[in-house]
């Protein structure tokens, strides 16, 4: 059964988007922070459960501490991804309105699949889903969303309406915002410093451009056999080779990534098939600290005062 420290710090830590390694990292920390509190306590002659009631209240209230923690970690996603939530929302009513009014049919499919990642990406928005790791959700709904208003743009580009060009000027508002929080969501690497950041940072945008890519180029094949065809055929799923390479190959690389410690790592990269580079680095980049080797450096914390360097106490003291 868990602890009350644990429960407390899960629900700090399951507001982030990080991922699984990166909340693991910072569950340690919190609980260690919380656990030298409540030893000062003790000593200072509270008992174990008033000292542990007291570190949790010198501490603060979770869901506020989950905010602030994800708040430092990206600046503005918030409002950036509520904005986008609710235009998109109000920009599929409008397109699936002037459509039923010019052409007395819609598109129902596009429309509930636009109005689902739209409602998923300002569930999000507002922490009212949970998931093991906020990351790769969010960035996933985000790419949905882009291909979904990207078939939406077709549709309005069909409609015979003097506010079309409005329509597109909105249109690439939100598939340029939406590719800069799928950038600025990958980007943001609380687990890593130094050299070590630089190639996590180039691995994620060398890869998420090449996406970009293969993902543009696989559409527009679909989109021109489409054209030609009555019927959708089973061998197009063939263009979806590249993308699922792709996927496969960027996981591989971030597996691998988090894995070496020292030496030459080799990272795959996907070029439409597959090609190689080498990244070195030393031994002092490791991403990563060990919690239990931080022990002496955290003071005490009765007045939740602490010097240490770790980035929990940074991001709670807002250095």
């Amino acid at each position: 059964m868990k602890t009350t420290f644990e429960r407390y710090v899960k629900k700090i830590v399951n507001q982030t988007d990080c991922t699984k390694e990166e909340k693991e990292d910072m569950f340690e920390e919190m609980l260690l922070h919380l656990e030298l509190s409540r030893d000062d306590l003790i000593k200072q002659g509270k008992t174990p459960k008033e000292a542990e009631k007291m570190a949790l209240i010198l501490f603060g209230d979770e869901w506020e501490i989950g905010s602030q923690i994800q708040q430092a970690l990206f600046p503005y996603r918030k409002e950036l991804m509520l904005t986008l939530s609710i235009v998109s929302i109000l920009f599929t009513f409008s397109v699936y309105a002037l459509q039923l009014f010019q052409e007395g049919d819609a598109y129902i499919g596009w429309l509930l699949f636009s109005i689902l990642t739209s409602a998923t990406l300002l569930s999000l928005t507002l922490n009212l889903l949970v998931a093991i790791n906020r990351k790769i959700m969010v960035n996933t709904v985000l790419v949905t969303h882009a291909l979904v208003f990207i078939y939406g743009w077709g549709i309005a580009s069909a409609l015979d309406f003097t506010l079309f060009p409005l329509f597109s000027l909105i249109m690439a508002a939100i598939l340029l915002l939406s590719l800069y929080l799928i950038y600025k969501t990958a980007l943001v690497l609380p687990g890593y410093s130094g050299k070590n950041l630089k190639k996590a940072k180039l691995l994620h945008i060398s890869n998420i451009t090449l996406g970009i890519l293969i993902l543009s180029v696989t559409l527009f094949f679909l989109y021109a056999f489409l054209i030609f065809s009555s019927e959708v055929q089973p061998f197009m799923l063939l263009f979806f080779i590249p993308t699922v390479l792709w996927i496969s190959l960027y996981i591989l690389q971030i597996k691998l990534f988090k894995k070496a410690s020292y030496g030459i790592k080799y990272m795959c990269c996907s070029t439409g098939i597959t090609c190689s580079s080498n990244y070195f680095y030393d031994d002092d980049t490791l991403p990563l600290r060990s919690p239990s080797n931080e022990k002496e450096a955290h003071l005490s914390h009765s007045d939740h005062a602490c010097d240490c360097d770790c980035p929990v106490c940074h991001r709670r003291l807002g250095l």
